[in-house]
């Protein structure tokens, strides 16, 4: 008992001292061994307020808050006679900051524009260690996986000191091999082609694509989400993605994929419990879901039809309602979806900042929001601008801040946008039966700020020589519409074609969209050609040389709806083209393009893709005049394979000139071929049919004769570089005719 009253004693001592230690009452307050930092500053920090009732916790949060400013080493706080007594270290000033190593002038300056440690600031451990930390993340996003990044220190008088980084960056790792495993459903080849990264080749010299970067990897795992996800994979898991170091400055990643199930749109329910909309809005946004929601399950399907939707709601003047979409698997096959209506808050955006944009307009960042200040905002338009703004490839991140008004119907918003490096270089080199090229090329996508692709490329072969420089602007003086400025100057001597033409010019156009999968374009170009014939042409023949200049309108309108633009696996592109050369011209004419392609897959697997597809073409010259030799229509190896380029059709001499009608036609397969998947080795096998017919300047020399022919063709990523092989059986052909049953061609542009 006695033990018992003793230790319950003890108890309350204790207590009432440590209240009596964690609580105090401060009337005072004193700052000790500061230098640099004034005591107003601290204060202020601290948030300090006199005959305050000061508890442990409160203590704490005061050492926490001054050591978070990166100005102290050390910090000592207590009270003495009701005085908050403040002791501080201060960090040392740096003296001298120099990054050394630093090979890249725009980076270095990046370094000391970016790091928290400079010249004339604090110094601190914890600031340090950040800087190292970023500095080494640059150079392994870069692709330096080796980088060495170390600190040396020189301690001065007066609590001041000199600061080196050493960066030693050592060599940058390429990518060897791309390999995906598990159960992922898609070919090798396929997925290649989704990712942004690729293996390296001698051929991609000045290729950025193959640089082994986190940063890439990151985003290659979301393509390869978003890929699986609009293919049909709703379970798709990206379960790791694994770095392999071999030799010295090589490297395999290896993504090991899950795609679970293929899963295919079944019933679908529009929910509005509130009744929001009226009987003839329901009807009319059930009827846009029914014409949509078909085929294997997409997110990509499910986000136009949300966009659809808020447009609907928009030009109907449905205010402050939002949709939400909801899958929901109803066996391993079926996913059924739930649309439901529902009332937002009542919300208008009342104010727009825009933060980080260094170089990039802050146009360009408004222009590409779906909402402006004064609208009415529900959180789609958000998500919506957010993705226009990531699709431009300008930014490397995207971060979007809501801010609530004092006004609770008003809204402001924050866009802070991070920009990255957006001009590439590229390379290329081409071999092949019919010619050999060496391929360079610039790209831009944020020209002086502004939002403009720049494109310029040159191409030197032994039978074309090319140079074009072209502009993209969008959203061209706020019409919504896209302008492009093209610029070019090529030469081509094909020596079956027996003339040689060097021509010069320009196109200015805009293409724009007023319908689901339909693009119009519109432009106006002008050029100049000379063309020279060679000494044996014929007499009628060779008078068709000279210069010519021409005016002509262009436009067009252009219907996709392929699944996708690379590996295309199901859907169909239809084009029409008509260009015009006015009054003015030396020759003018009408000339007309239509072409089509349909592909089909025959099974699941896409081992067996069908692809039909055709073209015809047509130009006639004006005001009883002979179209110029270089816009006659001519075959290609690509269009008529078993006959060399320009090879069929009507001939003049030993010259093969053209005609002003060209018609082929194909229906092809893939099918699957005994190569290791890593070969990348896709195969197929083709029937191909056509015609180049009609001479205006001499009619006897017309052909009327179907060409036709079969094969094999191979496309393979050899460790040369991508080749393609093309195996082909004549079955019928012209007098005259020039047959070629192999073809092949090594490289290509990247």
């Amino acid at each position: 008992m006695k033990k018992y009253l003793l230790n319950l004693a003890i108890f309350f001592c204790v207590l009432l001292f440590t209240s009596y230690s964690f609580s105090q009452i401060v009337s005072g307050i004193q700052v000790k061994g500061n230098k640099r930092i004034s005591k107003d500053t601290i204060i202020e920090t601290i948030d300090y307020e006199k005959n305050k009732d000061y508890s442990e916790m409160e203590f704490n949060k005061i050492i926490k808050d001054l050591y978070a400013t990166n100005f102290f080493s050390n910090i000592k706080i207590f009270i003495k006679n009701n005085n908050l007594i403040i002791e501080v270290k201060e960090n040392p000033l740096i003296n001298y900051f120099y990054i050394q190593g630093v090979e890249n002038k725009t980076r270095e300056e990046l370094f000391y524009d970016k790091l928290s440690l400079g010249t004339s600031k604090l110094f601190s451990e914890s600031l340090l260690k950040k800087d190292l930390e970023d500095i080494r993340k640059v150079y392994i996003n870069s692709g330096y996986y080796d980088v060495n990044v170390t600190p040396e220190i020189s301690k001065l008088s007066d609590n001041t000191l000199n600061v080196v980084i050493k960066v030693e960056r050592n060599v940058k790792y390429k990518i060897n091999k791309i390999n995906f495993i598990g159960n992922k459903a898609f070919d090798a080849s396929i997925l290649k082609d989704v990712i942004s990264t690729s293996e390296n080749g001698w051929w991609k010299f000045l290729s950025s694509s193959t640089t082994l970067s986190q940063n890439s990897i990151e985003i290659d795992k979301v393509l390869l989400k978003e890929f699986y996800l609009n293919e049909g994979f709703y379970d798709i898991q990206i379960l790791s993605s694994d770095i392999e170091f071999i030799n010295k400055n090589e490297a395999i990643i290896t993504y090991a994929i899950n795609s679970g199930n293929k899963y295919f749109f079944s019933k679908f329910k529009l929910i509005d419990d509130n009744l929001i909309l009226s009987k003839k809005q329901f009807n009319e946004i059930n009827e846009i879901i029914k014409n949509k929601l078909k085929g294997n399950f997409s997110k990509r399907i499910l986000l136009d039809l949300k966009t659809k939707i808020i447009d609907y709601f928009n030009k109907n003047k449905v205010e402050f309602v939002d949709i939400s979409i909801i899958p929901e698997k109803i066996s391993n096959k079926l996913i059924s979806i739930n649309f439901n209506i529902k009332v937002t808050e009542r919300k208008f955006v009342n104010l727009i900042t825009v933060k980080g944009n260094q170089i990039t307009e802050e146009e360009v960042i408004r222009r590409n929001l779906i909402f402006s200040e004064g609208d009415s905002f529900v959180s789609h338009k958000l998500a919506t601008s957010k993705r226009n703004l990531e699709s431009l490839g300008i930014f490397k991140e995207i971060k979007t801040k809501i801010i609530e008004n004092k006004d609770n119907e008003k809204i402001d918003f924050e866009i802070n946008v991070e920009e990255q490096p957006t001009g590439t270089i590229s390379a290329g080199v081409g071999v092949g039966s019919e010619e050999t090229s060496v391929n360079a090329g610039i790209n831009e996508r944020n020209l002086f700020g502004k939002g403009i692709v720049a494109n310029s490329n040159i191409s030197v072969g032994t039978a074309k020589i090319s140079g074009i420089t072209s502009l993209k602007i969008q959203d061209f003086k706020n019409t919504g519409r896209e302008a492009k400025f093209d610029f070019f100057a090529v030469s081509t001597d094909f020596e079956n074609a027996g003339y040689e033409s060097k021509k010069v010019g320009n196109l200015i156009s805009s293409s724009y969209s007023t319908f689901e999968d339909v693009s119009f374009l519109a432009g106006f170009g002008l050029d100049r050609d000379s063309i020279e014939t060679s000494s044996s042409a014929s007499e009628l023949y060779k008078s068709r040389a000279g210069d010519y200049m021409t005016y002509k309108f262009v436009y067009g309108a252009t219907l996709d709806s392929r699944d996708r633009k690379f590996s295309t696996s199901r859907g169909k592109i239809v084009n029409f083209q008509q260009s015009i050369a006015v009054p003015g011209s030396d020759i003018p004419f009408l000339d007309n393009r239509v072409s089509a392609s349909y592909y089909y897959p025959l099974s699941s697997s896409n081992k067996y893709i069908v692809n039909i597809k055709g073209n015809f073409n047509s130009i006639n010259a004006l005001d009883n005049k002979d179209v110029k030799l270089s816009d006659r229509k001519f075959s290609t190896s690509r269009t008529m394979r078993g006959f060399e380029s320009r090879g069929i059709g009507p001939k003049d001499g030993k010259d093969h000139v053209g005609g002003n009608y060209s018609a082929f036609a194909s229906l092809s397969s893939t099918f699957p071929n005994p190569a290791p998947e890593k070969w990348r080795a896709n195969s197929s096998v083709f029937f191909d049919a056509g015609n180049v017919w009609g001479v205006d300047y001499d009619s006897s020399l017309d052909s009327d004769k179907i060409r036709t022919s079969v094969g094999l063709s191979l496309d393979w990523f050899s460790p040369l570089g991508p080749l393609n092989f093309t195996l082909s059986n004549v079955l019928s052909s012209a007098d005259g005719d020039l047959e070629e049953s192999f073809t092949f061609n090594l490289g290509s542009t990247f």
